[in-house]
């Protein structure tokens, strides 16, 4: 019995040790950064969109960003029909991220089937492509 405690106690520090957990490990922040990255970027220009209420693309230069902020991803932001639209690239760990960063927000997920998920309620529009990180907001 004492063998097999011994086993599992050592079989365990092997997963801690092996890459692929490592390379979880490493993730992690990495996905966090682009998640507050997407996140000082969507707040930028929400805040644009409902105090200018332009209509059509909103280009990065207009956004009241901090001088040092750079964007990680090709983040895009865009007004249509009254709502705002801040998307981007970005991979499914930095989805998460991002989700878990705005608490499960509805307003926040992946673009797939013109829809944005996870709960497929929200339709959007054709210039958002599939895949993309997406947040909506109405602008009023």
């Amino acid at each position: 019995m004492k063998i097999l405690a011994v086993l599992a106690l050592l079989l365990g520090v092997l997963a801690i040790l092996s890459p692929a957990a490592s390379h979880r490990d490493a993730s992690a922040p990495a996905a966090r950064s682009v998640a507050l990255n997407y996140a000082i970027f969507r707040n930028a220009a929400f805040l644009y969109a409902q105090t200018h209420k332009p209509n059509g693309a909103v280009s990065q230069a207009v956004l009241e960003l901090p001088p040092e902020w750079h964007a990680l991803r090709a983040w895009s932001a865009r007004v249509e029909g009254g709502r705002c639209y801040v998307y981007g690239p970005a991979s499914a760990e930095e989805i998460a991220a991002v989700r878990e960063l705005f608490q499960g927000s509805f307003a926040v997920g992946r673009a797939e089937n013109a829809r944005l998920t996870p709960d497929g309620i929200v339709p959007l529009p054709a210039f958002i492509p599939a895949g993309n990180l997406t947040s909506v907001i109405e602008v009023n």
